[in-house]
């Protein structure tokens, strides 16, 4: 090789070796919360998580940005219960939302949704509910579903608030996000505690149980016969511990992107691995739907109220949802005609109006 080529060659490789490493620097200074202001830009769509290349961005963008900000840690909840939770503390934080999964969820189901809310300048809180992924289990093996009062939710969720979020939170505004069974127990909390929060979004809420073949009079029944019976701790009919086939024609979202990441960290951690629930949960849940969607009971919750539904819900029904929008003082409803169960977990065409209204109604309120 003469002298030539090798000058030719030597810059080449120099230029490469530039430009990956301007690459690299340029990766790492867009991830790194501390050389952000998580409020810089107006809309959410600036930030919306493609299908398209889904999982290699939430693996190389989304996660490492959260996971920059997560801190994590353990409260004590009613009858001892070990509470895992985290919290993600945004810069210039315009308020803090907290997070009220569904049944059978992990915090970890929900990242993509704390990316938004971080980038879109809110600190978020979340806890996994008693029974469930990291916080202490209580069925009879472990991946039961099972509680023994539902009220031992709100408790926990008021220490929760009165230990973690509120003191750290100090005057910023405080709003509730809460999907399916966590917006059933974050329905329940806003009617029995109507000081903690300024405005709260309830998606898809479990404010009535399908129970699909079986006629709902019947289902309660037996829920409630059972409970006072050594049936109590047992699993309800047609379920049992985990077992989670890929199955996304029955799944939740019209996203296949989603469900099989979703589907793929329940199969790769088994903290996550939960199963059905006991007829005791089934019971306490039916109580609670019931009251919670009471006149008496709704008209107590005066809040703003974003609530959204899915016009393909195949686990709640919508008329326990459209007693409670009747029945709040400030509740609007949102349809999704082709929507599943988990809409913050759907298409990007629904995403994105979704997404947009979550924002919308958090800078309005």
């Amino acid at each position: 090789m003469n002298s030539t080529i090798q000058k030719k060659t030597g810059k080449m490789l120099a230029r490469r070796i530039a430009a990956v490493t301007l690459a690299v620097m340029t990766t790492v200074v867009s991830v790194l919360p501390s050389q952000v202001n998580a409020a810089s830009k107006n809309s959410v769509k600036d930030y919306l998580v493609s299908e398209n290349n889904y999982a290699n961005t939430m693996n190389t963008v989304v996660e490492p940005y959260i996971n920059a900000y997560k801190q994590t840690g353990y409260i004590t909840g009613e009858k001892n219960a070990s509470l895992y939770y985290e919290k993600f503390i945004a810069n210039n934080a315009k308020g803090t939302v907290v997070i009220s999964h569904g049944l059978g969820e992990n915090l970890e189901k929900y990242e993509e949704m704390i990316y938004y809310f971080l980038n879109m300048g809110y600190s978020v809180y979340g806890m996994e509910h008693r029974g469930h992924s990291r916080s202490g289990r209580l069925g009879i093996d472990d991946t039961q579903v099972h509680v023994e009062k539902f009220d031992y939710y709100l408790e926990d969720l008021k220490t929760f608030l009165d230990e973690v979020v509120v003191p750290e939170a100090g005057n910023d505004k405080l709003y509730m996000f809460a999907h399916s069974m966590g917006g059933g127990i974050g329905t329940r909390f806003l009617e029995k505690y109507t000081q903690y929060f300024d405005a709260a979004i309830l998606s898809a809420p479990m404010h009535e149980i399908n129970s699909g073949k079986i006629p709902p009079f019947f289902a309660k029944m037996l829920a409630h016969g059972a409970s006072i019976t050594s049936l109590a701790n047992k699993y309800v009919a047609g379920q049992g511990p985990y077992e989670d086939p890929y199955d996304f024609a029955n799944g939740n979202t019209t996203s296949e992107a989603r469900y099989a990441r979703s589907w793929q960290i329940r199969q790769d951690n088994e903290a996550y691995q939960m199963g059905g629930s006991s007829y005791k949960w089934l019971s306490e849940c039916f109580y609670a739907t019931e009251k919670m969607t009471s006149y008496s009971e709704a008209r107590k919750v005066k809040i703003p109220v974003l609530l959204f539904q899915a016009g393909k819900d195949t686990l709640v029904e919508d008329g326990g949802q459209n007693k409670f929008v009747r029945y709040a003082k400030n509740c609007k409803l949102v349809r999704y005609a082709y929507g599943k169960h988990e809409l913050w977990n759907e298409n990007d065409e629904i995403l994105r109006d979704y997404l947009n209204k979550v924002f919308n109604f958090l800078g309005e309120n």
